[in-house]
């Protein structure tokens, strides 16, 4: 393989395609510049359209299970789901 460890790249845009690029042209070693808008590169998918979404199909679907599950209990609590909590468990799931 030829050396590459001269060569330079510019990678435009953090989501998952150029984060992919960039850790590609790295490991052929070369020098590597990530171009992103954001503080913390992750592209719209990560913050504002796939991962977000998924998330909240899979809330959508926990409060449709604890829903049903009123049918199996003798003392069930209605799931609630606010903002507030939302937030909570976005920022309790980020430390983990």
């Amino acid at each position: 393989m030829a050396n590459t460890s001269n060569l330079r790249v510019a990678v435009i845009g953090g989501g998952p395609g150029g984060y992919a690029a960039a850790f590609l042209a790295a490991d052929l070693g070369m020098k590597v510049t990530l171009i992103d808008p954001e503080a913390n590169p992750g592209g719209v998918c990560l913050y504002r359209g796939c991962i977000p979404s998924k998330a909240l199909l899979h809330v959508a679907k926990l409060l449709e299970e604890a829903e049903q599950a009123k049918n199996w209990a003798s003392n069930s609590v209605s799931p609630r789901l606010t903002s507030t909590s939302c937030a909570n468990g976005r920022r309790a799931s980020s430390r983990s």
